[in-house]
């Protein structure tokens, strides 16, 4: 068992793995994550997300075949070759190469008929407030049981066949395939880098600096 650590611990040492150890994940373990994907905010309350947790080795594989496609065809695009030889890409790739076999796939799927996850047109930006709080919480839960995660989206290349796959309805989209796994030898948390916030933090107008105390 990880030891417990502190909310911004968490925050601080997260980091995407995409590397992970064929050790079995508990029943324990994946109910923890999802109760507290669970207690994220979400527009109106209404909830609209829906966690499809996947073990079946099969189902995986087909998974898959599905998300290794989906990067040969992201690698075929102009521009790919520029940013390809990148650490992060690479990792990407390495990932995408053999994420049937991580021990488990999480499909964060957001609920869209009637506007449930939001008035209708918003556009996408807003349906993604429905989930990705709920995917954030996930991640962070999963880093303080020492489990590794990344959030990836290039399945949806393929929606239509996983849901296909999955039985997953209509009115349902996936948002996210979250592997999930302790991380593989040579994988570790924390050490991320971050632009820091006299960059990227502005007050009261755009470009405004914080005032000196």
């Amino acid at each position: 068992m990880a030891r417990e650590i502190s909310l911004f611990e968490a925050i601080r040492t997260q980091r995407a793995i995409r590397r992970f150890r064929a050790d079995p994940v508990s029943d324990e373990a994946i109910t923890r994550v999802l109760e507290a994907a669970i207690r994220a905010p979400s527009p109106g309350n209404r909830q609209s997300w829906y966690f499809l947790v996947v073990r079946d080795p099969e189902t995986k594989r087909r998974i898959g075949e599905y998300y290794w496609q989906a990067t040969l065809e992201a690698q075929r695009e102009p521009g790919y070759a520029q940013i390809a030889s990148s650490p992060v890409y690479r990792s990407a790739d390495d990932l995408a190469r053999r994420i049937g076999e991580v021990p488990v796939m999480v499909l964060a799927c957001v609920e869209v008929r009637g506007g449930a996850a939001g008035p209708p047109g918003r556009g996408p930006i807003t349906l993604g407030a429905a989930i990705y709080p709920a995917v954030q919480n996930l991640m962070l839960a999963a880093r303080g049981l020492g489990l590794g995660t990344c959030l990836t989206t290039r399945h949806r290349r393929f929606e239509r066949e996983v849901k296909e796959l999955l039985g997953i309805p209509d009115h349902v989209e996936t948002a996210a395939l979250i592997p999930l796994g302790y991380p593989a030898e040579g994988e570790h948390f924390g050490g991320s880098r971050r632009r820091p916030t006299t960059e990227v933090a502005f007050y009261e107008r755009w470009g405004r600096k914080k005032a000196s105390a």
